[in-house]
């Protein structure tokens, strides 16, 4: 895919998690501006508020973890030959997957069975909301399994020390 639209479908992580954050935000202020003038706040506000940020919190990790943003501390790694950074890297990339695989199927069955739970005040179901970790830890667990065969790829070419150059 070429052009906008591929760009756009390819980062569809990062623009979801983006419009997320600006509905978390635009309802904030429009809350904080009622409540200061008005004397009034949108009973659902906090909400959707809070639901729209935790999708905001998910998408954008498994977004950070695709485009390797996430915080790490190479200083002893970078220290290693070449072929051990190599197993480092693969192996942390393994423990991620796999931690990341056991998360997706425990917030499945966090969903199941919180089903019946509904929102205090939209007085609908909790599921939609707690679907935001499945969504979330699944896409880490396919882009950490993508990780994985890059890093096994590389061992064949070129090294993610040259990618990083």
């Amino acid at each position: 895919m070429k052009g906008k639209f591929g760009h756009v479908v390819k980062n569809l992580d990062a623009y979801f998690a983006g419009a997320m954050f600006a509905v978390t935000l635009t309802i904030v202020i429009i809350n904080v501006f009622t409540r200061k003038l008005f004397n009034y706040v949108i009973p659902w506000g906090e909400e959707v508020a809070t639901s729209c940020f935790v999708y905001t919190v998910f998408i954008g990790a498994a977004w950070c973890l695709r485009t390797h943003q996430h915080a790490g501390v190479d200083l002893l790694v970078d220290k290693l030959p070449v072929a051990a950074r190599r197993v480092v890297h693969l192996l942390t990339d393994l423990i991620i997957l796999i931690l990341n695989c056991y998360i997706t199927y425990l917030s499945v069955q966090f969903v199941y069975s919180s089903r019946i739970k509904t929102m205090p005040i939209l007085k609908i179901s909790s599921v939609p909301l707690n679907l935001s970790l499945t969504f979330g830890f699944g896409l880490m667990a396919i882009y950490s399994l993508v990780q994985c065969v890059e890093e096994i790829r590389g061992w064949n070419g070129r090294n993610r020390e040259e990618d990083d150059a």
